[in-house]
């Protein structure tokens, strides 16, 4: 024990392990920390530099995403007032012509029946007086209608006796006059009488006045004690109206171009 004490005191007191400091010693380890001081002040200030940059490229980038126009600069609004001449005004005036004609005639069953109601007695301003037109047809009958054919129909029902001129006369399931339809066996149905409750499509029929009647068809034409109206349809036909004077007794239908005589 004694032993290792001497010999760490002679190692301590050997003068070649003494450590000398030069004289400048303390001057260098103060440079050295003045050195190192700046070298962190340096990198700091290096690092607040990019983290401005940074910064700075951040809000530019934020300000371009607010800026849908991408920081295109709004055109400035010219202060030259801009004159517009307005369009003329266009005023359109309309007018209406209301034409009151006669409507189209009822079906022939409708007269048939005496369902067809009167007309008014104001002759139409629209249908000049000498182009009167109508079909021939009463019901299921036409003038023109070869006995035949109108047998077919179920419409004639006793016939009459013939005159011996090729004309047989028959009554119908509406008129039982044995003379309601008069046949031509030449020229078919010539004649259709019409029943006493049936009116034409002017609503003229047995029982109407004259006055009415030439009202209804101004280009009724006096044939003794007829008044006659000639129809421009095909095939030409008339409507014969018996009359006393002042009022109708009877309305027939008559083929133009007949051979049977009283048709």
């Amino acid at each position: 024990m004694d032993d290792i004490d001497d010999e760490l005191r002679r190692l301590f007191s050997d003068d070649r392990l003494d450590v000398h400091v030069t004289p400048d010693a303390t001057d260098s380890v103060v440079r050295g920390a003045d050195r190192r001081r700046r070298r962190r002040a340096a990198a700091t200030g290096t690092f607040a530099v990019v983290a401005l940059i940074g910064a700075g490229l951040g809000l530019t980038q934020l300000r371009a995403l607010d800026d849908p126009t991408g920081g295109s600069l709004l055109p400035t609004s010219s202060s030259t007032a801009t004159t517009t001449t307005p369009p003329p005004l266009v005023s359109t005036y309309t007018q209406t012509v209301i034409v009151t004609v006669d409507p189209p005639p009822g079906s022939q069953d409708d007269i048939e029946n005496g369902s067809v109601p009167p007309k008014s007695n104001t002759p139409s301003t629209a249908t000049s007086p000498s182009k009167e037109s109508a079909p021939g047809v009463f019901g299921k009958l036409a003038l023109g209608m070869s006995e035949e054919d109108a047998l077919k129909t179920g419409s004639l029902t006793t016939p009459g006796a013939d005159t011996g001129q090729g004309c047989k006369p028959y009554a119908t399931v509406s008129n039982p006059d044995p003379a309601a339809v008069l046949v031509s066996a030449a020229k078919g149905i010539v004649r259709i009488k019409l029943p006493d409750t049936a009116k034409t499509s002017k609503g003229i029929g047995a029982g109407s006045k004259v006055t009415d009647l030439k009202s209804a068809y101004p280009s009724a034409a006096v044939n003794g004690s007829e008044l006659v109206v000639q129809m421009t349809a095909t095939p030409k036909w008339a409507y014969v109206f018996e009359n006393d004077g002042s009022t109708v007794t009877a309305v027939r239908m008559r083929l133009a171009d007949n051979d049977c005589p009283g048709a």
